[in-house]
């Protein structure tokens, strides 16, 4: 927010609005709403930007059209998962808070382009070293 950039935000219910709420209470106006096929919800009235027409298409295309990104992960959610391996692989930087309501643990900090962050990837791993 001090460098004025641009921030391209979720409308997911949840974490998307919390962040939202967040922006708005500071007075952020550089914003971008993400979305798929319709908007869902928008804070601050802020510009729109359609990402895709379906959830996957809208979390990739927003994903390549950022410099750095904000990921906050609760609960070890897989969609995010894939993400930040996504966010990991086109070695864009992000600085992830990791949540878990069971728990109450958190976890903050850049992320760590040698951790595995999608159990999917480290089970096709397993696999492909097995045959060999």
């Amino acid at each position: 927010m001090a460098s004025h950039m641009t921030i391209i935000v979720g409308e997911v219910p949840g974490v998307c609005h919390l962040f939202q709420g967040y922006l708005l209470s500071k007075g952020y106006t550089s914003m971008i709403v993400g979305h798929a096929r319709s908007i869902r919800y928008n804070a601050g009235n802020w510009k729109t930007v359609q990402y895709g027409d379906t959830f996957i298409e809208r979390e990739r295309s927003m994903i390549t059209s950022c410099t750095s990104a904000i990921i906050i992960w609760h609960n070890n959610s897989s969609v995010i998962a894939k993400n930040l391996e996504l966010l990991k692989k086109l070695a864009i930087p992000t600085f992830l808070y990791e949540y878990s309501s069971a728990t109450g643990e958190s976890n903050e900090g850049w992320l760590d382009p040698h951790r595995t962050y999608a159990p999917s990837i480290l089970w096709k791993n397993r696999l492909k070293h097995r045959g060999k």
